[in-house]
């Protein structure tokens, strides 16, 4: 379970924050919480444990890039494998026309 104020796409408003009903939000999701609802389990599968010394804006930067870098991983290998078919499929209608007259 995770706990937005444990993780680090939490960034807490400062103490001299003029909108007194919020402590903070979450930089992922966009939602604000008020200070009762900050430690609340619930199911986030975007958490990311706070490493510390990082700032909340590093732990987004983190995020998107590993995020960006799994969805290029993903479609490389789709068009790996379509290139594969493509090969497989070239070859097999090559061999076709030379075989029937």
């Amino acid at each position: 379970m995770a706990r937005c104020g444990r993780c680090g796409l939490w960034s807490q408003y400062p103490s001299g924050h003029p909108e007194k009903k919020y402590v903070g939000t979450c930089l992922y999701y966009q939602t604000r919480l008020v200070s009762g609802e900050v430690y609340e389990e619930r199911r986030c599968s975007d958490f990311l444990e706070r490493i510390p010394g990082l700032s909340a804006m590093q732990h987004f930067d983190y995020k998107v890039r590993r995020d960006n870098l799994g969805d290029a991983f993903r479609s490389a290998h789709r068009a790996k494998r379509l290139a594969y078919a493509s090969l497989v499929l070239s070859i097999a209608s090559i061999l076709i026309k030379l075989l029937i007259p």
